[in-house]
């Protein structure tokens, strides 16, 4: 089964922090420039840096969603009175239950 992309970036997170120790403490054994050094840690810490923004991006999305039913249920709340207001309106809550 493919890993969700929450698990895609905590494993690419895990993989990036055992680079940057790698390449910081181990400056006498690897045979690389300090300017190609510099320039993997640069580009390993953005990497970590955009993979925290996009977990916490992905921290919100129950949020984001509830408040989009909200504001559909608020947008049909002009509906009459009918089987299908109170269908719409059943089925919108059992999601919102579900959030909780």
């Amino acid at each position: 089964m493919k890993p969700t992309s929450k698990e895609l970036l905590e494993e690419i997170s895990k993989n990036c922090s055992n680079q940057i120790t790698f390449y910081t403490f181990n400056k006498t054994t690897l045979r690389v420039s300090d300017k190609y050094r510099d320039g993997r840690l640069s580009a390993l810490k953005y990497i970590g840096e955009l993979i925290f923004y996009y977990l916490q991006e992905e921290k919100s999305i129950k949020h984001k969603f509830r408040e989009q039913i909200l504001t559909q249920m608020q947008q049909n709340s002009c509906l009459n009175d009918s089987d299908y207001r109170n269908g719409l309106y059943d089925a919108l809550n059992d999601i919102l239950d579900e959030l909780k």
